[in-house]
């Protein structure tokens, strides 16, 4: 047992020293996004910082401004910045302690932390009166701690109460539960279809779009049904006895770790003195010291440089960090060391939420069975984001040529091609999916431009109940030609031609939306071909509701109509006026399927671009005539940041200073980065 023990207490070191060192790589990227984000990003070529970050971090949105914002307030706080950049305190507590200290009293506040755990100083900034010691403690700072809960909560003397704070957290730590459906693949399409719409509309967290599905079906069910047959009382007190649970395990959590603190307050403590010697050493670490003031004289070239090369390195220790989490979980090192939980070490110990633990362990989880893609992300040819992604979809037998991928890619394109990829496993059946070419990739697509196209799920007439009774047809995608599934080419692309027949069966078909008659027309050319399992990920209350509301309304749907496909044809019936492309260029818009075209922009407010400009004789053709946003059209490209030079079909994007740009793609594959 000692043998163990000491094994885990090396992991445990390695992985402190490894974390210390990222915060402050992690506060040196804040920095210089925060300087790009004053505007020289869009002299780059990007529409915002968001699209930036994603791009050239290959880090989340999230993740990135979270950087930026504890750079941007540790900016004044001289002290505080120098203690994260040697690593004397972790980046959980940094956060706390920038959002209340002041440059008069940041000094009182890091003697404070020093002796407490990341959750007795949260507890100090939400409660102040709860300890008197604290008090006692914080009166030489002019009160700082008695007007936390001004700048928290907006008022003063009004602290959030323990339950508040209960339901707050219980309400971050809720783990996601998976829903599993087997349907034909008819209402497979519909369910994808309406992902797409979800995602036009703007809603585009799995649970979200659940809980969408969820709240028409219901208003559906309601109008059609006798009044009182849904229990929704029940419904009701079943969401308040799970609101008192989730509280109640809160409070015991919180309990949990209040009585472990005794065990770990020592082993935190020491871990902010000993300060991380890689750190204290490093140049980049002294920089992050310094502040973003050395950066302001730089050019936006040489900023994204640093940002590359900063992200370079934080790829490496993000592989390291998911390996090592993941040896500890398997040791259940957190209790050995003895800590409550591990999210309570990803907090105390690593400075990280247990969102970010989660996460590591389970990209470790993938890359365990796939070493090539553990190997591009460990030498620098992909980034973190890319490594995800491909994480997703890739087996032993593809990992290689996904990478591969990926280095030819925008995260923006990868994305897409991950997803489609993921659609074709689904429904297709087959594990193995390798990276589609360009005509699988554009077939695909047709799925999307019949839905912003208004084209799936098409209603007739006013009457709620029958969610469209009209049949709408569809012309189906170009299946690519690679020969019968007998050859060995085809073999190796089954998955690709499986969906895509599928896909192009089920939208020339002839697609009836009426809840009526159960959707009957249409179904039997693509029903024939099998069912297909899809695994739903939202919270518990939302997969609760969705069963009981299932087998409630399971006695009232048409015979042959499924409760998934109800939930999709209601949501249809409610939303779908606004799709379509009715304006002028509209036909344009619905074939770009409502997306900017730069291959690193996320914004979907679209307006024509002529690529040939119409002042030097560019026509209306559709090939001349491409949707950006307005910010790629007026600042990008009228401004001289982007250069798109035509046909429409195969775009060469060009962003950044004419004669170096930063990023080159053709079509989708990328040049230069």
């Amino acid at each position: 047992m000692r043998v163990v023990r000491d094994g885990i207490e090396e992991v445990d070191a390695r992985l402190v020293s490894l974390a210390r060192g990222e915060a402050a790589l992690r506060l040196r990227l804040g920095q210089v996004l925060e300087v790009l984000g004053r505007g020289a990003v869009f002299e780059l070529g990007f529409s915002s910082l968001g699209a930036y970050a994603v791009e050239r971090c290959e880090r989340s949105v999230r993740w990135a401004e979270t950087a930026r914002c504890l750079a941007r307030r540790v900016e004044v706080l001289p002290l505080l910045r120098e203690a994260i950049a040697v690593g004397s305190i972790s980046w959980s507590m940094a956060e706390v302690l920038a959002r209340v200290a002041t440059p008069a009293d940041e000094a009182q506040w890091l003697e404070i932390a020093a002796s407490r755990t990341v959750r007795q100083v949260r507890a100090l900034v939400c409660r102040p009166e709860a300890s008197g010691a604290a008090n006692a403690s914080t009166k030489s700072s002019g009160g700082a701690a008695a007007l936390v809960c001004a700048r928290t909560t907006g008022e003063v003397g009004q602290p959030e109460t323990g339950e508040g704070v209960a339901a707050r957290q219980a309400a971050n730590d809720v783990e996601m539960a998976t829903l599993t459906c087997t349907v034909n693949q008819e209402d497979a399409w519909f369910f994808e279809a309406t992902r797409c719409l979800l995602d036009q509309l703007g809603v585009r967290v799995p649970d979200e779009q659940s809980e969408a599905l969820l709240a028409e079906a219901r208003v559906t069910l309601q109008s059609l049904l006798p009044e009182g047959v849904l229990l929704a009382g029940a419904s009701r007190e079943r969401e308040e006895l799970q609101r008192r649970w989730l509280v109640e395990l809160a409070r015991w959590r919180d309990r949990a770790e209040e009585l472990c603190e005794k065990n770990i307050l020592g082993g935190v403590s020491a871990a902010r003195a000993g300060v991380d010697s890689d750190s204290a050493r490093s140049a980049l670490g002294a920089a992050a010291a310094l502040g973003s003031a050395t950066l302001s004289r730089i050019s936006c070239e040489e900023l994204d440089a640093q940002v590359r090369a900063l992200a370079r390195v934080l790829a490496r220790r993000e592989l390291e960090l998911s390996v090592l989490l993941l040896v500890l979980h398997r040791a259940d090192g957190w209790r050995r060391l003895g800590y409550a939980s591990d999210a309570q070490y990803a907090r105390e110990r690593l400075g990280s939420s247990p969102s970010l633990l989660l996460a590591r362990r389970a990209l470790a989880v993938r890359l365990e069975k796939l070493p090539g893609v553990a190997a591009a992300l460990g030498s620098g040819q992909i980034g973190v984001e890319a490594a995800v992604q491909i994480a997703r979809i890739a087996t032993p037998s593809t990992a290689a040529a996904w990478v591969l991928r990926a280095r030819r890619r925008t995260i923006k394109h990868l994305r897409e091609e991950v997803a489609a990829a993921l659609t074709a496993v689904r429904v297709s059946g087959e594990l193995d999916c390798p990276p589609p070419v360009d005509a699988e990739i554009e077939a695909f697509h047709q799925l999307e431009r019949a839905v912003v196209g208004g084209r799936v799920g098409a209603s007739g007439g006013d009457d709620a109940g029958r969610v469209g009774a009209s049949t709408c047809r569809i012309p189906g995608p170009v299946i690519p030609r690679v020969g019968s599934l007998s050859e060995s080419v085809s073999e190796e692309r089954r998955a690709w031609l499986v969906m895509l027949g599928s896909l192009a069966a089920w939208l020339g078909s002839g697609l009836q939306t009426s809840v009526a008659n159960g959707g009957q027309a249409g179904a039997a050319a693509v029903a024939s071909k099998g069912r297909v399992t899809l695994r739903l990920r939202m919270s518990p209350e939302n997969a609760a509701s969705w069963r009981e509301l299932e087998s409630q309304a399971r006695r009232w749907l048409p015979r042959g109509m499924s409760w998934l496909r109800f939930a999709c044809l209601s949501l249809w019936h409610a939303w779908q006026h606004l799709l379509g492309g009715s304006v002028a260029y509209g036909h344009i818009y619905i074939r770009d399927r409502f997306r900017c075209l730069s291959p690193v922009c996320p914004r979907r407010d679209v307006t024509p671009h002529h690529l040939v400009f119409r002042s030097a004789g560019g026509s209306d053709e559709d090939e001349n005539v491409g949707s950006v946003c307005c910010w790629c059209h007026l600042q990008g490209i009228h401004g001289g940041r982007i250069r798109a030079r035509g046909p429409a079909r195969c775009i060469r994007w060009e962003l950044g200073a004419r004669g170096s740009p930063c990023v080159v793609v053709q079509g989708r594959e990328r040049l230069a980065a």
